[in-house]
């Protein structure tokens, strides 16, 4: 069975330079791994510490947050503190835009891979332990791995089946960094705001629920990276917010790119992503050589390269030619004088703050309050000067969803991640909030009374 990749369609090569941008980030054909073992099944009852409980109904909407609903701005007296990539209810918080000055550290790489894990994922994890770099993999639940998704498995060379999940563990124990990227990978500017939210939430569901089965902690996904780089790369955007926008602002920071490897705008001959099955080509694919010349020029002759300037590299783990050409790229970078690191460490260097702390929060988008204290109500102390007395991003959406002030009480604690659970909690008055990305909501938040 031939199956073709969703960015090749004829309808949209016509599109000249949309087209071209497009393929830039297209993720290859929805193949399936060589074999699948049977999805574990319902997850059991949820079991709740004595007392504890879960919000009423589901975390704060764009209807119930008025700095969503309207995206209403502050007076523009203030609008001196907003840098330059303009960050609205157009353009979440985030980086990689494709206007705005390059806000990234000179001679720093940010390696990054797209719609993972893949059976070539653990060489590509292979290369990264041996030329000792730190990347950021944006992973999928389900696109390319058949219907057991994550559950999925893929026989290796020595005729080993190795399950998806795993490699998710093996991806964060070797200190790598997770990114949302949606379950299906779908275009969200051409799908419905109830499906964007399904596609962010229950990725970060499935995922979690892979790195528990895996035997590792779960992880909140404060990084998300849209598929196709839509609708920020398709020309959509403009004077009125894509849907996508504030679905992507409530659930984490948008990290696009600064650089495409152009690895996934075809598929060359010989490559594919499964070794059972061969991608629709075009009439004149690239030879294997070929491509892994462009795939490497794309970064190393880039004009990032000439200036010394800080770049952000697109990537995917699913292509054979990225995966023999990394390498060289990487080699090729440090000869460059760059050094590398997970975009998790960019946000608290630029920020100040965890990427979980940075979205949504009571100020979003709000031009009168810095930008690393958008995500963060303060009760008591100066907006970004006592960890315990302001409740952020994430915390805060469970916080509103679990009555706020006046069910909890005012924080007593700063928010703390466990380091063997990886539960992410923080104290209140009358009870400790807890975030579970393992669990479906609205039990994804509970408080345990103190």
């Amino acid at each position: 069975m031939l199956l073709r990749c969703p960015c090749r369609r004829s309808g949209w090569r016509s599109l000249g330079w949309l087209s071209s941008l497009l393929a830039s980030a297209c993720s290859g054909p929805d193949l399936k791994p060589v074999a699948t073992e049977p999805p574990a099944g319902d997850e059991p009852p949820l079991s709740l510490p004595e007392g504890a409980y879960c919000p009423p109904a589901r975390l704060p909407t764009r209807e119930s947050v008025p700095e969503l609903a309207s995206g209403a701005r502050a007076p523009l007296a203030c609008a001196a503190s907003v840098n330059a990539e303009e960050h609205s209810p157009v353009r979440p918080l985030g980086i990689g835009y494709q206007r705005g000055e390059n806000l990234l550290p000179p001679r720093m790489a940010y390696l990054t891979f797209d719609d993972g894990p893949s059976e070539w994922t653990h060489t590509f994890l292979d290369v990264l332990a041996e030329k000792s770099v730190k990347a950021t993999f944006f992973v999928t639940a389900k696109q390319l791995k058949g219907d057991a998704g994550l559950d999925g498995t893929y026989v290796d060379q020595a005729g080993n089946s190795v399950v998806f999940r795993d490699l998710l563990k093996r991806i964060v124990d070797d200190g790598h960094v997770l990114g949302n990227h949606t379950v299906n990978h779908p275009d969200l500017a051409r799908i419905k705001r109830a499906q964007v939210t399904s596609e962010i939430e229950e990725n970060e569901l499935l995922v979690n629920r892979a790195l528990v089965r895996a035997g590792a902690a779960p992880q909140l996904l404060g990084l998300f990276r849209p598929p196709y780089g839509s609708p920020w790369y398709t020309g959509i955007a403009g004077e009125t917010a894509p849907l996508a926008s504030e679905r992507i602002s409530s659930h984490g920071l948008n990290m696009m790119w600064t650089i495409t490897s152009t690895d996934a705008a075809d598929w060359a001959e010989g490559e594919s992503y499964s070794r059972s099955l061969e991608p629709v080509r075009d009439p004149e694919p690239p030879t294997y050589e070929k491509k892994m010349a462009r795939v490497r020029d794309s970064v190393l002759a880039s004009e990032e390269i000439e200036t010394g300037a800080g770049m952000i590299v697109l990537m995917h783990d699913t292509h054979s030619v990225t995966r023999d050409v990394l390498p060289s790229v990487i080699d090729g970078l440090v000869a460059a004088g760059y050094s590398f690191d997970t975009l998790e460490h960019y946000v608290e260097w630029r920020w100040g703050r965890p990427s979980i702390e940075l979205t949504p929060g009571p100020s979003l988008y709000n031009p009168c309050v810095e930008e690393r204290n958008w995500g963060c109500a303060s009760f008591g102390a100066p907006a970004g000067t006592d960890g315990s007395a302001e409740v952020c991003g994430r915390m805060w959406l469970g916080y509103e969803a679990l009555g706020g002030v006046d069910a909890l009480g005012a924080p007593v604690g700063a928010q703390a991640r466990a380091p063997v659970s990886g539960i992410v909690s923080q104290a209140f008055e009358r009870a400790i909030v807890e975030l579970h990305p393992e669990n479906q909501a609205p039990c994804n938040v509970i408080a345990i009374p103190q």
